[in-house]
């Protein structure tokens, strides 16, 4: 008889103490409704507070396969599923998350696809849970451009919520070095066959997000430097326009000197010209100054995240 295949779920926490018996009881469904594979739960939490870790132990009962990796703090939700791919030994990895929006029907529909041949396994929101607004302006905006400029052009242009993936592309994620990562768009990098399935978010049954609007900036401008030349190549474009612009507001401001015999407009010019032009180098400094951060931070090889401790109960068998 064939090995039962084993499926991984990489729940990321961060203080959801009050969720912690649902994202058992969630795991409990999927088991009882995939019996012929083999499930277990890896909740990692990312540097909790709230006694999150304590909550999912307590919740678990011998013949549970859960395990909770324990984070020395917080280093955010793409370090901790990193930390879930390392930890796993699934066949495939399944991303959820500890708020407990995904319904039972998306696994089944992440399960099949799988199953069907795919190596990644993208899931996106046909409907999102909070509706409007400017944080989901900010993610379709992202998600759109990131598309665009990026050279993994199989990243979702909608913006992808979780994803499965297969054993051979959690091997080279797991021995993929970047510290700043968006390991999403690291997964779209490596080619594999990926497929897409679509599912309706559910309302957060308890407290508000932890995916911060600073959260959400750092994952941007990690996502962009990793994956993407453009801003270097805006900066050239724009210093080529500085440049035009420059030599035609001169020439302007000389003839409008000579012609009206005053130098006020000539010198206006020119300082407009220098905070313009200084402002620009300024910005320019910064960009690249985020290349050369995090090229110098991957450098120094540390690693994404340090596992404070691993819980376990059940075994397999």
């Amino acid at each position: 008889m064939p090995d039962i295949l084993t499926l991984s779920l990489i729940v990321p926490a961060y203080d959801e103490v009050e969720g912690a018996g649902e994202i058992i009881d969630f795991y409990r469904e999927i088991r009882g409704a995939h019996p012929a594979l083999h499930i277990e739960l890896l909740v990692v939490d990312d540097g909790s507070t709230d006694g999150t870790p304590e909550a999912v132990m307590a919740a678990t009962v011998r013949g549970d396969d859960v395990r909770v990796v324990q984070l020395s703090r917080n280093f955010g939700a793409h370090a901790a599923i990193s930390a879930g791919l390392a930890h796993c030994t699934g066949d495939a990895a399944l991303t959820l998350s500890a708020d407990r929006q995904e319904p039972l029907e998306a696994v089944g529909d992440f399960v099949d696809a799988w199953q069907a041949g795919a190596d990644i396994v993208w899931g996106l929101r046909s409907v999102r849970a909070s509706k409007g607004g400017l944080n989901e302006v900010f993610a379709r905006t992202f998600s759109t451009v990131f598309h665009a400029v990026s050279i993994v052009p199989t990243y979702p242009s909608e913006g992808p919520s979780h994803i499965l993936v297969t054993r051979k592309v959690i091997d080279v994620l797991n021995a993929m070095p970047e510290g700043h990562r968006n390991v999403l768009a690291m997964a779209a990098w490596t080619g594999f066959d990926q497929r897409r399935i679509y599912f309706a978010q559910m309302p957060r049954p308890h407290g508000t997000s932890r995916w911060t609007s600073a959260k959400k900036v750092k994952l941007v401008i990690d996502s962009i430097v990793e994956f993407s030349s453009a801003p270097v190549r805006w900066i050239q474009l724009a210093g080529a326009a500085l440049s035009a612009l420059g030599a035609v507001l001169l020439v302007g401001s000389a003839v409008q000197a000579l012609l009206a015999g005053g130098a006020d407009g000539f010198r206006l010019a020119i300082c407009g010209l220098v905070l313009a032009v200084g402002g620009a180098q300024l910005m320019a400094l910064g960009i690249v100054g985020e290349y050369v951060w995090r090229a110098g931070d991957d450098a120094r090889r540390r690693p994404l995240s340090i596992v404070r401790a691993v819980h376990r109960t059940g075994t397999r068998g």
